[in-house]
């Protein structure tokens, strides 16, 4: 999981430059409408709501105040007789609800006379014939004392909404000489300041995930260069559905079992539902845009079907991917695109496809090491054996000499001492495979065994001039050890190297003892071309000089049997070729 979003975090994605396209066009649309649309129509703002909700209310007040005012021009002529729709006003005032009306008072600014529609505004408020001043201040003690919200137009500076409204010029000529006051309880907007609050809360949030969207685009795109996915799975699933869908009869079935019905859901909607008329917000946003309305009730369940089909689609490909397979194509590899489950399966249908490779080329190494290995062991036996033979017969004749015979007996002891050496490896190589080999560890300093193996063994081939350079990184290793195979272990390598190094040139051991386990390594130069493999040297009777020159001796199974050794001490080894230099490196666990 945490690989998956460390993933996420460090790459750019296709979904999220759709998403933050999306998130964008729609704060643009969003804040357009907020700010720019209000302060032309001087309407509330959404953000208003959110933190100024005495202007909002207010703009909203003045907003609604057109039609009131509307009537109130229309019947007095543009104000030019007020009285008209006075006792009118007086009559509506006992017929408004308190919580959903505009009230307004018109104050005469050179009389002190005022109107309203409020019947309790009269009963509260007198007139000031001589102090328009303190009129209003009456007025507005009783709409604060009324919890009452307000907007006073001095028609000098600020109109009305109905005459800023009107494309064609007004009256002025009364309109001068009034106040005009409009007022209404803020309760009436307690569900739209929710409502729009909401919204001004979603386009913050909004902005703030799409300004991080933003800023982790940019940052990958700059520092992540290597883990850009532009692709979009979901729309490129659908792409691949639609594209792959009609090519198996399984998913063709379905795709055309959901067109039908996407197209029963369209007729049905159109001849029945159509036709409901409800306060419902769903069914209102139907009824009044039906073509939009039927395009969404249409496309959800068709999109919803066809990504479905998805995993089918996908099961289909995957079984053409088998007879490819099948029928003996080993280099195709099946597509890993579908979900996790499917994704889960082709994994394990390549791993699998992969095994079998690796064991039908391991059956053919097989077969071409058994054949190697009849040759070499052929060979390896038939020279001794053929060497007695032929000594054996020249020693019936009678003709040699007594120094003769000498000489050839000692070949004879020579080849036969050769051949034992060669049967013995052969049974102990076996016998170390087979499982049944017994060790009996002790504690033991490896590092003395080293030494000791290069003591008894660095004699020989003197004519060579081979140098032992020995080091360690302490002076004493004490590991849990069975000394004999060990010691057959550091004979095989040093007799190895004394072999098959260049005359005048040294040998490297290295011992390094480390937290878990404990490493030694031999480097030698070598004297001859190597171009073996590195795996194979390890398989029995193959030895690293191919032309199996009859002047180096050896089984070619030396490093066969140090290798099952360190394996049944639960160790490991492995061999690297630079140039002429063979290194050999050895890895022991302490526990």
């Amino acid at each position: 999981m945490r690989e998956k979003i460390k993933n996420y975090v460090t790459g750019v994605w296709g979904i999220e430059i759709l998403t933050l396209f999306i998130l964008l066009v729609t704060l643009i649309i969003g804040y357009y409408q907020a700010f720019n649309a209000g302060s032309e129509e001087q309407v509330a703002a959404t953000f208003d709501a959110l933190f100024n909700k005495e202007k909002y209310i207010q703009s909203m007040i003045y907003y609604e105040s057109k039609d009131i005012s509307q009537y109130i021009y229309s019947n007095s002529n543009d104000l030019e007789d007020i009285s008209a729709i006075k006792y009118e006003n007086e009559y509506l005032s006992d017929n408004l609800h308190y919580y959903d009306e505009i009230f307004y008072v018109l104050i005469n600014k050179e009389t002190g006379d005022f109107t309203t529609n409020d019947v309790n505004l009269y009963r509260s408020v007198e007139t000031y014939s001589d102090n328009v001043a303190l009129l209003e201040d009456n007025i507005n003690s009783y709409l604060k004392e009324s919890g009452f919200y307000s907007i006073r137009l001095d028609n000098k500076e600020k109109y009305n909404y109905y005459v800023m409204s009107l494309s064609d010029k007004i009256n002025m000529k009364n309109i001068d000489k009034y106040i005009e006051i409009y007022y209404k309880n803020p309760i009436a907007y307690s569900y739209l300041i929710k409502t729009e609050s909401l919204s001004a809360k979603t386009m913050i949030v909004t902005t703030v995930i799409a300004a991080i969207l933003f800023i982790k685009i940019i940052f990958n795109s700059i520092f992540n260069r290597n883990n850009i996915h532009l692709e979009i799975k979901v729309l490129k699933r659908l792409i691949f559905v639609l594209r792959y869908g009609y090519k198996y009869r399984n998913t063709r079935n379905k795709i055309i079992f959901s067109v039908g019905g996407a197209i029963g859901v369209i007729l049905i909607y159109l001849y029945l539902v159509a036709g409901i008329r409800n306060q419902n917000l769903l069914v209102t946003f139907l009824t009044r845009y039906p073509f939009k309305g039927t395009l969404i009730l249409v496309l959800i369940p068709l999109v919803c079907v066809l990504y479905s089909l998805k995993k089918s689609l996908d099961i289909s490909i995957i079984n053409d991917g088998l007879r490819k397979i099948n029928s003996g194509d080993l280099e195709y590899t099946l597509n890993n695109t579908g979900e996790r489950e499917v994704k889960e399966l082709v994994e394990n249908i390549n791993q699998i496809k992969e095994g079998y490779k690796i064991a039908l080329n391991e059956q053919v190494r097989n077969e071409k090491l058994k054949t190697e290995l009849i040759s070499n062991v052929s060979h390896d036996l038939k020279t001794p054996l053929t060497s007695i033979i032929n000594y054996v017969n020249i020693l019936n004749e009678p003709s040699i000499t007594e120094e003769e015979r000498k000489d050839y007996l000692m070949i004879l002891d020579k080849n036969s001492k050769r051949l034992k050496t060669l049967i013995e490896d052969l049974f102990e190589a076996s016998k170390l495979n087979s499982g049944k080999m017994k060790i009996e560890k002790q504690k033991l300093d490896i590092v003395s065994l080293v030494y000791q193996g290069v003591g008894e063994y660095s004699n020989l081939y003197e004519e060579k001039n081979i140098e032992f350079k020995v080091s360690s990184n302490e002076d004493e290793i004490i590991l849990d050890l069975d000394g004999k195979l060990m010691s057959r272990v550091f004979e095989n390598l040093i007799v190895n190297s004394l072999k098959y190094s260049l005359e005048n040139t040294r040998v490297y051991i290295d011992i390094q003892s480390k937290e878990n386990n404990v490493e030694i390594s031999f480097k030698n130069i070598s004297n001859y071309e190597m171009d073996f493999n590195t795996e194979d040297i390890f398989e029995r009777f193959t030895r690293a000089d191919k032309s199996r020159n009859s002047s180096v001796e050896g089984s070619g199974m030396g490093l066969a049997i140090t290798k099952s050794i360190i394996e049944l001490h639960n160790g490991k080894i492995k061999i690297e070729v630079e140039g002429d230099m063979f290194k050999i490196y050895l890895v022991i666990p302490k526990k």
